[in-house]
């Protein structure tokens, strides 16, 4: 049975996101044909699954580590730091700041209570936050004194936060490196950023034997953006867990629909203004329920308002994940504007309580998600049209919510596992 050293940044029941789920629907699918040491920032003790070992630095004890060979990694963390822009951040709150801070736990690292004090730094809920290239750093060393143990056959890396560790422990062990991109920083901050995460993606998807995406989508910004030979990437879509979903009525006389993300450029909140405006001219009955929070948020407040759309939109900030379920169940059409969209698991929700969706076509999930209308990010008429079209016709919106439900039957996570084990066994032989 292949021994996998798994390095993660979100996992239930503390996450913030598509990475965390996604995450644990690998790592439960591969489960019952691998041995996993799933290493974590926070884990909490409510995990547990089988032939899988969570280590979360928020309970590590002095035993895992040796302090001694730490004591120099420690002593060349860096001190004082820029925080970085909140588009770095996907999950953080609204108008973070770009300030210098001193980050004095990291000097702390180097005299007493060294549990302690990570224990303290990795504590809490907010797994990005403001200090997260300082986490990143500090997660980076802690992964590469376990990973030194040597006692696996396959390191798989998930997203830039981790990256860094698993280029550092295959330069150790000489392990395969597997690299599994959820999102890139192209997506999040524009196709020509030349950034500190950028180039952090970029020289470890040079360094790895394998690059999992997410879609045909993201190989092909891969390509472009990262110059990395195709032939090295290879494309498992991501699954959804099956569910039992029970659609509800709401008491609100007008239809609903549902955006549900990060309120971030990426996400194209200005289409959804757009979209939203056009719609409500020809069909008034009509509510705009955005469940997210992000930098975008307070500018779509105010234009809404500004635009007298007020009225058409409900704001619900974050929502944890049984709200959203139960505004899944309410939604008459789901929404998804986005500019760029590595894959969009929340597409694959919407379609499980039998929603409609109407997705950007620069997005990953569209590959897979035929039932569903699908329009590039720009063109708000055809997005209007298309809501519209859901909204006046009970027949349509049932036909495309079926189809795209008929879809998830080839969309499970044990599906995406079958191709990773290939990909394991693969990297192994040779």
């Amino acid at each position: 049975m292949i021994r996998v050293l798994m390095l993660g940044w979100e996992f239930p029941p503390l996450f913030s996101g598509g990475l965390g789920i996604a995450t644990f629907g690998i790592v439960k699918a591969l489960s019952p044909k691998t041995r996993i040491r799933l290493i974590i920032p926070t884990a909490a003790a409510l995990t547990k699954l089988n032939h899988v070992n969570i280590t979360g630095f928020n309970h590590i004890t002095a035993e895992e580590l040796n302090f001694e060979r730490l004591q120099f990694q420690f002593s060349s963390l860096p001190v004082e730091t820029n925080q970085l822009p909140i588009r770095i951040s996907p999950y953080h709150d609204i108008n973070a700041e770009i300030v210098r801070t001193e980050w004095n736990d990291f000097q702390w690292l180097q005299t007493k209570k060294k549990v302690e004090i990570i224990h303290r730094l990795f504590v809490g809920t907010e797994v990005y936050g403001a200090n997260i290239m300082h986490k990143v750093q500090l997660f980076t060393q802690l992964c590469e004194e376990i990973g030194s143990r040597n006692n696996f056959d396959i390191i798989h890396a998930h997203d830039w936060i981790t990256f860094p560790a698993g280029v550092k422990i295959k330069a150790k062990t000489g392990k395969p490196l597997i690299l599994h991109v959820h999102s890139l920083e192209t997506d999040r901050a524009g196709v020509d950023v030349r950034n500190e995460i950028y180039a952090l993606e970029k020289t470890a998807m040079e360094e790895a034997d394998r690059i999992i995406v997410v879609s045909h989508y993201t190989k092909d910004q891969v390509v472009e953006h990262y110059q990395i030979d195709p032939a090295r990437i290879v494309v498992v879509h991501n699954g959804i867990e099956p569910a039992l979903t029970i659609r509800q009525r709401h008491r609100l006389n007008d239809k609903l629909v549902l955006f549900l993300g990060r309120l971030t450029h990426q996400k194209g909140p200005q289409f959804l203004l757009e979209t939203a405006e056009k719609v409500c001219r020809v069909f008034p009955r009509v509510k705009f329920v955005v469940a997210g929070t992000g930098d975008q948020f307070i500018p779509l407040l105010e234009t809404s308002a500004y635009r007298k759309l007020g009225s058409k939109f409900i704001f619900t900030g974050f929502l944890t994940k049984a709200k959203v379920n139960e505004a899944l169940s309410m939604a008459d059409v789901y929404f998804m504007p986005s500019v760029s969209e590595p894959f969009g698991l929340t597409a694959l929700e919407a379609a499980q309580f039998g929603v409609p969706g109407v997705i950007s076509s620069q997005s990953g999930v569209a590959e897979v998600l035929r039932g569903s209308l699908q329009a590039d990010f720009w063109d708000t008429d055809k997005f209007a049209n298309y809501i519209y079209a859901l909204l006046r016709y009970k027949a349509l919106a049932k036909e495309i919510a079926e189809k795209a439900k008929a879809d998830l039957t080839q969309l499970t996570w044990g599906h995406a596992a079958k191709k990773i084990l290939e990909i394991y066994s693969t990297l192994t032989e040779n």
